[in-house]
């Protein structure tokens, strides 16, 4: 089974931290416990040789002092026949029974019993041994009060490294959190901001460094596309003076209405590109306070004279009362209003009418009552240049456009949706709080 690691960075480093303490914990543990298990038998078993040495030397055996031998210790001299010959201490069959008969000396063990068989003169055999679960036998309650105690002293360590581990790097994800903030912020009207150096570990620094560099080049290349579509602007605006005036001498009025027409046309589109060049530049304020209601009446006003000539209609409905105060950019907004009208205009039918609406939340919507579009075309009629194929193919495929970034530079949004009851469109262009960072 394949273990599957937290995605997040401090997910990741306590696991690991509780993974490490507890291997580290467990194999300390065996370790220590094997020590000193294996440090008890080594002097145990050195007394059994000692006590064997001392029974060797006490001939006979009776003659072994009262005192010699220790708590759970007991001697005996067997035959070959495992006969008794003699014996001091607790009986012991089961030790007697498993004497290796051989010419070596051994150590072997009957349960929690270690014994030590030293072969003498005479065919016989020195047998000690010590019981090890004897009250007197202190060895294995020390290693065993010993653990637990280590136990005791351990365990506290090993839940402490991954919490110092969990703290170490949660400092370290909040500063990679406020670098991503930074990063999150940066769009097109903020890219002189540069992800801060000298607070990220050394190696995630050159990803900074190199994410610095990528939006140097990136803002030189954004302003440089930005400058060239305000100088070609500028540049074709005295041609087309020129052509208009030359056009009002045409005597034909058939071809001057037709080529005054086309060059009027050409002439917004150079406005709008003026427009949306100036509005990708940075915003040094959050604007001047102003009124929807006022800024939609005076749209509407200036728009309607060529409007009703044209056979349609348009209505202003105030919703907001007129008393809700925005901060924003009148110029800009203006131009989107005037954009969304002119845009209704060319798609609604002669007789039919033109609603631009202030609602109660602070939003302005243009409603018109056109073919429509299919619904899945409606997210890329913000996109540049984009026409769907048949009822919307007229403009210069830029006004809506600029209406979404006039809407972003408010730090709101621009929602296309169907018209309710109507095959037209609602146009409704959102502006949020200007204390928020625009995209």
């Amino acid at each position: 089974m394949k273990l599957r690691l937290p995605r997040s960075l401090l997910g990741q480093f306590v696991a690991l931290h509780i993974v490490t303490a507890l291997i580290a914990t467990i194999t300390l543990s065996l370790g220590v416990a094997m020590l000193l298990h294996s440090t008890a038998d080594h002097y145990q078993r050195r007394l059994l040789r000692q006590q064997a040495a001392i029974v060797a030397s006490a001939s006979p055996l009776v003659a072994l002092p009262g005192d010699a031998l220790t708590d759970g210790m007991a001697v005996a001299i067997i035959d070959r026949g495992r006969t008794v010959l003699m014996e001091k201490g607790p009986a012991r069959p089961r030790i007697i029974a498993a004497v290796p008969m051989d010419h070596g000396a051994h150590f072997f063990r009957r349960g929690v019993i270690e014994a030590y068989s030293l072969p003498i003169a005479g065919g016989r055999w020195i047998v000690a041994s010590q019981d090890g679960a004897a009250p007197e036998v202190i060895t294995d309650d020390i290693v065993s009060a010993f653990l637990k105690r280590f136990a005791l002293l351990v365990l506290p360590i090993a839940a402490l490294v991954p919490l110092i581990g969990a703290l170490l790097t949660r400092r370290l994800t909040r500063r990679m959190q406020a670098v991503s903030a930074t990063a999150a912020a940066i769009g097109p009207r903020t890219l002189d901001t540069r992800l801060p150096r000298g607070i990220l570990p050394s190696e995630v620094e050159p990803l900074a460094a190199a994410t610095n560099e990528a939006l140097d080049r990136l803002e030189e290349g954004f302003r440089t596309q930005t400058a060239f579509a305000a100088d070609i602007a500028h540049e074709l605006r005295t041609p087309l003076a020129v052509i208009r005036l030359r056009a009002d001498a045409v005597t034909d009025v058939a071809a001057r209405g037709a080529l005054i027409a086309s060059v009027d046309r050409a002439a917004r589109v150079i406005a709008q590109l003026l427009a949306l060049a100036d509005l990708e530049r940075p915003m040094e304020d959050h604007g001047e306070p102003l009124q929807l209601a006022t800024l939609a009446e005076a749209v509407v006003a200036q728009r309607a004279p060529g409007i009703i000539a044209g056979g349609r209609k348009i209505a202003l409905e105030d919703l907001s009362t007129g008393s809700m105060i925005q901060h924003g950019y009148a110029g800009a907004i203006t131009l989107a209003l005037e954009n969304l009208v002119d845009n209704a205009v060319r798609h609604t039918r002669t007789g039919t009418t033109i609603s631009v609406r202030v609602n109660l939340d602070g939003s302005v919507s243009v409603l018109d009552d056109g073919e429509g579009i299919p619904v899945e075309h409606l997210t890329r009629l913000k996109e540049r240049f984009w026409r769907a194929d048949g009822s919307r193919s007229e403009g210069s495929g830029i006004g809506l456009s600029i209406v979404d970034r006039v809407a972003r530079a408010h730090y709101g949004v621009l929602d296309i949706s169907p018209r309710a009851g109507t095959s037209g469109l609602e146009f409704r262009m959102t502006l949020g709080p200007s204390d928020r960072q625009a995209p």
